[in-house]
C-alpha cells in the first residue's frame, strides 16, 4: 500500500529524500516518512509424524483447489505463534513444533508470505466454517495436488527436499 495522505493527520504527503531509501512520501505536519506497507502472512506446510501433509479446501475463492493453512499475522505475534494459531483455528490440530522454511512476496496482494513447517500428531480434524475439507497427502501427492507454481507448492517442495538429505 502506498500512501498519498498521512494516515495519522490526513495531510497530503510530499516526496522527500530519505538517506539511501530515495524519495519517500513524507508528512510535514507529523514530520515522519510513510514507507510502503504490506501485510505479513504465514503459510504452513502442516505435516504429521508419518510425513503426510494436510491440505485444505476453503469455502471461498477457488473452492475446488487444495491449499495450505494460511492467515494474517496479528500485531505482536511471532510467525511461529501465528502459524500455530492458524493451524488450530482452521483444523483443530495442535502444532507440536513450528519453524520457518522460506519466504516469498506475493505481489498480487501486497503480502509477505512466511513459509512455516508446522508439525502435528495426526488426528481427526475439526475444521472451521472457513473450510470445506481437510485431507492428508504424501509429500509427492501434495506437490501434484496444489496449483502448479503456487507459493505453497514451493514451500512443500522445500520441505520434501530437506527430508531427503
Amino acid at each position: 500500500m502506498r500512501f498519498d495522505y498521512c494516515p495519522k493527520c490526513g495531510e497530503k504527503l510530499v516526496l522527500r529524500q530519505i538517506g539511501d531509501e530515495g524519495e519517500i512520501p513524507y508528512c510535514e505536519v507529523c514530520q515522519r516518512p510513510w514507507f510502503d506497507m504490506f501485510s505479513t502472512c504465514v503459510l504452513s506446510v502442516v505435516a504429521d509424524e508419518d510425513n503426510e501433509v494436510l491440505l485444505i479446501r476453503q469455502s471461498y475463492g477457488d473452492t475446488a483447489r487444495f491449499v495450505g493453512v494460511a492467515g494474517f499475522m496479528k500485531v505482536g505475534e511471532t510467525p511461529e505463534a501465528a502459524a500455530a494459531r492458524e493451524v488450530r483455528e482452521e483444523t483443530g490440530l495442535t502444532a507440536e513444533s513450528v519453524r520457518y522454511i522460506d519466504s516469498c512476496f506475493y505481489d498480487g496482494r501486497d503480502q509477505l508470505m512466511l513459509g512455516m513447517l508446522a508439525r502435528v500428531k495426526k488426528a481427526e480434524c475439526h475444521i472451521s466454517g472457513e473450510l470445506l475439507e481437510a485431507k492428508w497427502f504424501s509429500f509427492d501427492e501434495a506437490v501434484k495436488t496444489v496449483r502448479e507454481g503456487s507459493i505453497i507448492q514451493r514451500f512443500i517442495k522445500s520441505v520434501r527436499k530437506e527430508m531427503k538429505k
